[in-house]
């Protein structure tokens, strides 16, 4: 029997519409191109950061002294929070569960102690703010103050772009910027992401860390990115991967009764809503995997749904959770 997985954040609706996008242009690594895969720079191919740099004022709508590119967001959050350490910051802010599942291994291998948001207050060390929005995997679109100059605020914006946003939201306030072009793009495996910051002293901070960590971004990675993204149709793919998406919404939405109501985000790629038992054993004998709120912060007592999967496998799993309800 096929499973259905919406378990992992893969963004493979929209790694659909970038491949749909450059259908047809010309194949890569020839041998010629293959003799050329040497060490790559530590911050990032020059021609990719500027590339990357008109990315972000295109999907965020702010422009950067400093961009360095980084193996993921992932990186680019853990050379973030390590520099913030290493300048004396001891304690990081989360957003309330639920929050990313890999949040808190981030924060902790960084050397910071870690309290949910509004807790600690008190507490007059030197803080780092690390925020997701939209957020994994509520997709709330946060609005943030900073509470005092002691406090750095750290953007994980993969979400917020074109792709997964209908509305122009404003950028929040923040210290440092984070991207991917994995959850941009949906090719999660090419694990390229950035850092953007205005601080100079930050940046080069920055630098020295992702000089002694590893010996830059995959070379392949640049040259698939730096290839396809230099004459790129933005509109066109903007626009497939929006309708892919609100597509997967459409079909979830017939299965809110399921899950007290919850309604569907018209933003992001998750579904994050309470499940009971009787819930729970439909999802099983639909074949149907996700991730427990456990994973997220929370209880079991929640599900997180990746419904940025594919539109066929969304289709399928919702029609076997609709038909097995009536057996």
């Amino acid at each position: 029997m096929k499973k259905f997985d919406l378990t992992w954040g893969e963004s493979v609706c929209v790694r659909d519409a970038f491949l749909e996008t450059i259908s047809g242009g010309p194949a890569l690594f020839g041998l010629e191109e293959l003799h050329h895969l040497g060490y790559p720079k530590h911050e990032g191919d020059p021609d990719l950061v500027e590339i990357t740099r008109q990315v972000i004022e295109r999907q965020v709508g702010s422009s950067y002294t400093h961009v360095l590119l980084t193996n993921g967001a992932a990186g680019a959050v853990t050379l973030a929070l390590r520099a913030y350490r290493q300048k004396g910051y001891e304690i990081c802010h989360l957003n309330e569960p639920p929050f990313f599942p890999v949040y808190p291994s981030m924060v902790h291998s960084a050397g910071f102690e870690s309290y949910s948001y509004g807790k600690m207050n008190a507490d007059y060390r030197k803080k780092v703010r690390l925020i997701d929005s939209p957020s994994n995997p509520k997709n709330e679109v946060m609005e943030v103050i900073r509470p005092d100059i002691d406090t750095a605020i750290v953007w994980d914006a993969v979400y917020h772009n074109k792709v997964y946003m209908k509305f122009d939201y404003k950028p929040i306030e923040h210290d440092v910027l984070i991207g991917s072009y994995s959850k941009l793009t949906g090719l999660n495996g090419i694990r390229v992401g950035w850092l953007a910051t205005n601080d100079d002293l930050l940046f080069e901070r920055f630098r020295e860390l992702i000089t002694a960590e590893y010996c830059g971004i995959s070379v392949p990675s640049t040259a698939i990115l730096k290839k396809y993204l230099s004459r790129f149709w933005w509109d066109s793919f903007e626009q497939n991967a929006n309708f892919r998406l609100d597509f997967n919404r459409e079909q979830w939405s017939k299965l809110e009764k399921y899950f007290g109501g919850q309604p569907v985000s018209p933003i992001g790629m998750f579904y994050y809503a309470p499940i009971d038992k009787a819930c729970k054993k439909l999802m099983e004998k639909s074949h149907v995997l996700y991730m427990p709120g456990s994973s997220c912060g929370t209880t079991d007592d929640f599900a997180r749904f990746n419904i940025g999967q594919d539109c066929r496998t969304v289709k399928k799993a919702v029609e076997a959770i609709l038909r097995n309800d009536k057996c």
